[in-house]
């Protein structure tokens, strides 16, 4: 639940690479992940999402556990699913390589022995090729039922989501869908006011610059503080900063005390 508002990719106009910049462009740069990140409405409905999940905790706890617990049984049952569907892999090569023998040695044989005898082997090398079949049919049909009962089990974390998505927006929250996308699109729609304010007529990611000269063409802060002004009803504490050491002289002139005035 926690991961409820994990921040997703975001889907912004930006080119990729540099090989669709030509001479006429005016190029400026942002980061959109960072924005995104700060986006009051999503750092708001994260914070009332905690807020409600701490008072909602009792509600929630145990269906949430039995779920958890659920998820852990069925990730172990599909890890020894998988184990042995390679063991059984690794098993056909060995029988098919065995019953080939077996064919090869009774073709060979076959002039020589009398028809009772011949029948006797094909039957040994059909009840191998049996027993092999019956091994991968059992685990055609663990996945099988399987596969069912982590249907079932999505259907009820997703109705479990539904649940708390409910609760949570009847609560004063925000729906987590509807935030992120609230969020994305504003994200869009910001940088290309603020890249058309600035004459840029191509925005691209830090990241895809090898280098540039004028780091004032990154209009990250920009975009949010532009955002954060669309948003003046929500109230963002800003992290604490850390006081910053005194410097060796403040420090000394902090020890030091004038002498009083002797009488």
């Amino acid at each position: 639940m926690k991961k409820l508002f994990k921040m997703t990719g975001l889907a912004v106009a930006l080119a990729s690479t540099t090989g669709i910049a030509n001479a006429a462009d005016t190029i400026g740069f942002v980061d959109p992940s960072y924005v995104l990140q700060n986006h009051p409405v999503l750092l708001d409905a994260s914070a009332k999402f905690d807020k409600f999940m701490k008072e909602s905790q009792e509600k929630f706890a145990a269906d949430e556990k039995k779920l958890a617990d659920e998820n852990k049984t069925l990730t172990a049952e599909r890890n020894k699913i998988n184990e042995d569907a390679q063991k059984l892999q690794n098993e056909q090569k060995n029988v098919e390589a065995s019953i080939k023998k077996k064919v090869a040695a009774l073709e060979k044989d076959a002039p020589r022995l009398r028809s009772k005898e011949i029948q006797a082997r094909q039957n040994a090398i059909q009840k191998e090729a049996n027993a092999f079949q019956a091994k991968v049919t059992a685990i055609q049909k663990r996945e099988a039922d399987f596969a069912k009962k982590a249907e079932a089990f999505q259907k009820r974390a997703d109705e479990f989501q539904k649940r708390i998505e409910q609760a949570n927006k009847e609560n004063g929250g925000i729906n987590p869908q509807e935030a992120q996308k609230q969020a994305v699109d504003e994200v869009n729609a910001t940088i290309k006011e603020i890249a058309k304010s600035k004459g840029y007529t191509l925005v691209l990611q830090p990241q895809v610059a090898l280098y540039a000269e004028d780091e004032g063409k990154d209009i990250t802060e920009a975009v949010l503080d532009a955002i954060v002004k669309k948003h003046p009803e929500i109230k963002i504490e800003k992290p604490a900063t850390e006081a910053q050491p005194a410097t060796e002289k403040e420090t000394k002139a902090e020890e030091t005390k004038p002498e009083e005035a002797k009488k």
